[in-house]
């Protein structure tokens, strides 16, 4: 893809002194982050100065529960990476399903935000809901170049029995990627993605491509979300076995 949330605070009881005099309650303290979440190495933010623009890239020790549409760890919360005030444009982090324990984000600053300097320290957050975050010192990358190999110097781990797709399915009302297929073969995703694309459309349901009404093809279940303006996650299950595919307006 920064501050930490506290995520449990010690309580200390004092017997009470006298009888008249009653015990002090604990304090309340946050939840505790679920799952021990946390960043494995530092975060990594590519500054380009020319236009003002931070690409936020963390790897996690684990994914996030929710890598359907918008990534979260809590449903109906989309996740976010925050950094120097930066802007969201379109919000919602990109997930990596080949990698899947790391995530980015793309900001913008404002004109009167100050300049950032290569290899300077940065607080960077995943925002997971309005009480629980994780946070921890990045380091600053100039680089006008979008994609610098940022994975392998996070050293985000590649999925096993993963491999990417490559290959489109025309439906009847939208153009889908086939993109990944975890534990069976790209040739089984396509055939997946052409059962989707048979009933996919988001002008009869814009959230979720009419997926609920359309779940069993070829076997795999199915359900798809908003990942962005127009641009839909599509997800298909069949026990182990899991194909990706994406689709826009």
């Amino acid at each position: 893809m920064l501050r930490v949330l506290a995520a449990c605070a010690i309580a200390v009881t004092f017997a009470a002194c006298a009888a008249e005099v009653p015990p002090k309650a604990p304090p309340r303290t946050a939840a505790p982050l679920a799952g021990s979440l946390r960043f494995v190495t530092p975060p990594l933010v590519l500054y380009d100065a020319e236009q003002q623009t931070l690409d936020v890239w963390v790897r996690l020790n684990r994914p996030l529960k929710h890598n359907v549409g918008y990534s979260a760890e809590f449903a109906n919360y989309g996740a976010s990476l925050e950094a120097a005030g930066g802007r969201h444009d379109i919000p919602g982090m990109q997930y990596w399903p080949l990698r899947p324990t790391c995530y980015s984000e793309d900001l913008w600053l404002a004109e009167s935000s100050p300049q950032l300097t290569d290899g300077q320290p940065i607080e960077v957050s995943l925002e997971l809901s309005d009480t629980q975050r994780v946070t921890g010192t990045g380091t600053v990358r100039v680089s006008a170049d979008p994609a610098p190999h940022v994975e392998a110097q996070l050293g985000c781990p590649r999925a096993r029995h993963t491999r990417e797709c490559h290959s489109r399915v025309d439906g009847e009302h939208l153009t889908i990627g086939v993109e990944t297929a975890a534990h069976t073969s790209c040739k089984v995703a396509r055939e997946v993605m052409e059962r989707v694309g048979r009933w996919a459309d988001s002008g009869a349901c814009y959230e979720h491509l009419c997926a609920s009404a359309h779940r069993s093809n070829r076997g795999f279940r199915c359900e798809a979300a908003l990942n962005g303006e127009a641009s839909w996650d599509i997800v298909c299950r069949k026990g182990r076995a899991e194909v990706r595919g994406s689709t826009a307006e």
